[in-house]
């Protein structure tokens, strides 16, 4: 009796570890899944701007998505060329050049080639970062942001400060669409949606104060 526990006990245990194991599994291939399917949504390397409508003072512009041209694989330190804090979540993190091989994605916060540097009068900043639960997750958090939260960006020896004014999900269809004031300076940052696959999320910030 004592030897069939015995074996009892050992084929109990040869289940747990098996089933531990597939289980381990199933959730390393979810996120490597869900590593590239971010990396293919955001992966924003080009895009063209139309604008397509325009009512009291706002302008709906499309972007449309290019495939990623081939980057060089030599990677070689630099500066940040500035950096995104935003106090309420705890980030603070570098970005670098638009024509930076260190400006993507994959590894960084990306600046999309056709955005306007912050002291360009009415331009925008557009950001894309991921989100999820990865190292290179910096928008991870993104989703407690509200309006009226503040978003502060240290650029060339000065400190631009932006209040977020409009949060909205887009599809993710390869075209994102951002709605802001033409005459305000704006920040744009995009991730993907939190719990939802199928859509990105836009946080559109106006220009407050310089210092």
């Amino acid at each position: 009796m004592k030897k069939i526990n015995f074996k009892c006990q050992i084929a109990a245990g040869v289940i747990l570890i098996i089933c531990g194991t597939l289980a381990l599994l199933s959730n390393y291939i979810k996120d490597k899944r869900d590593v590239v399917f971010s990396e293919m949504n955001l992966a924003l390397s080009s895009f063209e701007q139309d604008v397509v409508h325009e009512e009291q003072n706002e302008e709906i512009v499309e972007e449309r998505e290019e495939p990623e041209e081939e980057k060089n694989d030599i990677y070689s330190y630099e500066d940040y060329l500035g950096v995104i804090d935003i106090p309420k979540i705890n980030l603070y993190r570098g970005f670098y050049r638009k024509d930076s091989n260190l400006n993507n994605v994959k590894f960084n916060l990306y600046v999309l080639p056709e955005s306007n540097y912050p002291d360009t009068d009415k331009g925008n900043l557009i950001i894309a970062g991921h989100s999820g639960n990865y190292n290179n997750s910096y928008f991870r958090d993104l989703y407690i942001l509200e309006v009226g939260d503040t978003i502060n960006i240290y650029y060339n020896n000065s400190k631009y400060t932006y209040k977020i004014v409009n949060i909205y999900d887009v599809p993710k269809t390869g075209m994102v669409k951002i709605i802001r004031n033409n005459e305000k300076t704006v920040l744009t940052l995009i991730t993907c949606t939190k719990d939802d696959e199928a859509h990105q999320t836009v946080y559109i910030s106006e220009l407050v104060s310089v210092n």
